[in-house]
Order: C-alpha cells, then structure tokens, then sequence
C-alpha cells in the first residue's frame, strides 16, 4: 500500500512538473508573439510616418501648382475678352499675358516612402482600409495625374511653339511674347480658337488636380487617424 502511494505521489509530481514546464513554454511563446507584433508595429508606424511625410510634400505641391495654374486661367480670360473687345489697343503689359498662353507646372508625384514599404511588403499595414487608401492613392489617382496630366499640358504648350514662331517675335523671353501685328492677331481665328481651347485645357487640368488634392487630404486624414489610434 505504501509503495502504491509512493507511486501515485511521485505520478502526481511528474504531472505537476511537466504542466509547469508547459505553462513556461506557453507563456514564453506568448511573451515571445507579444515582442515580434510590437516590433512590427513599431516598423509600421515608422514606415506609416514617413507616408505621412509624403502625402504632405504632395499636398505643398498640389498646392503651389494650382496657384500656377489658377494664374493662367484667368490670364487666359482677360486675352479672350480683350481679342472680343473691338476697341482694344496693343500694351506692353500684353507681352507678359501672351507669355502665359498655355504655361504649365508640371506635377511630379513624390512617393519614395510608399515605394520602400511597398519593397518590405504592403501588409505591414494592419488596417486594410487604409492599405487600400494608399494602393488607390499612389499608384492610381496621383501615377494618372503625374503621367495622363503632364502629357496633356505638355502636348498644349506644344501647339503654342508652333503658333509663337507664327505669329511673334523670336528670342524674347519665354514668358515675354510681342506680337507681330497686333491687329492682325486680334482677327486670326486660328489663334483666338486656340485661346478658348487652353482656357478650357487648364479648366480641365484644374480640375483633375483639385481632385489629386482632395484625394491626398483624405488619405492623410486617414492615417492620421489611425496613427492617434496606434501610436500610444
């Protein structure tokens, strides 16, 4: 009897034994889960900051070039006015308004950081909304701004080459442009067709970008939002 209990005790204790080397082992690998998710969230805010980084310096962009953009749009009214108003006579301030016909500040998208976290893989992002917003963002609605917008301002400024070597003088400035017979110019069909086609242009141009930008506003929001809400 006494050796059958010894039996159980020592059962009993090997039990013990073994579960508390179990609950070690499983508190280790949680312990050890716990450090490898703070790690990656701590590469995830990082990478989600320098984003945040970017969005900003495209928002500064955006901006500056739709003051540009505004410029000539107005400048392009005031030509179109002038051209319609029979009683309108040559200035030297119009040098500078001709100059402006169809000036562009092209849009080049900053994504250096979306393009890193891109190499070390887009699932670090744990919230899928805000991964979405980004992958729409970057690689759709700025990319066709920077490439579709560029080229559609740079094939309009080209036309305008071939109408200054028609109808200005050569070797002035590139934003300084002096007619050749102003009178003549004011009843050139030719011309003032192309003078409603920029305005309506970079009404257009005006238009997509002012989409990039509120686009960029929202995604900056977003991450904003999310990063208040992990990075405590």
């Amino acid at each position: 009897l006494m050796e059958k209990n010894k039996k159980m005790n020592y059962l009993k204790y090997a039990i013990g034994e073994i579960l508390l080397v179990m609950i070690g082992i499983l508190l280790a690998l949680q312990v050890n889960n716990w450090n490898e998710n703070r790690k990656l969230r701590i590469k995830e805010i990082s990478a989600l900051k320098e984003i945040g980084q970017n969005l900003d310096q495209n928002i500064i962009q955006l901006k500056s070039i739709l003051k540009s953009d505004s410029l000539v749009f107005h400048n392009g009214e005031k030509l179109i006015d002038m051209f319609k108003d029979e009683n309108s006579i040559y200035q030297d301030t119009l040098d500078t308004m001709f100059g402006l016909i169809a000036a562009y500040s092209p849009y080049n998208l900053i994504d250096g950081a979306y393009e890193n976290l891109k190499q070390k893989g887009l699932d670090l992002i744990q919230d899928d909304n805000l991964k979405k917003c980004l992958i729409e963002l970057f690689e759709q609605s700025l990319q066709r701004l920077e490439q579709t917008g560029n080229d559609f301002e740079l094939g309009i400024a080209n036309q305008r080459s071939d109408l200054t070597i028609a109808y200005f003088e050569t070797g002035k400035s590139v934003f300084s442009m002096r007619p050749n017979n102003f009178e003549e110019l004011k009843n050139n069909q030719e011309f003032f067709n192309f003078l409603t086609w920029t305005k309506a242009a970079k009404r257009l141009t005006i238009s997509h970008r002012n989409y990039g930008l509120n686009e960029t506003n929202k995604a900056k929001h977003q991450l904003e939002e999310y990063l208040e809400k992990i990075d405590k």
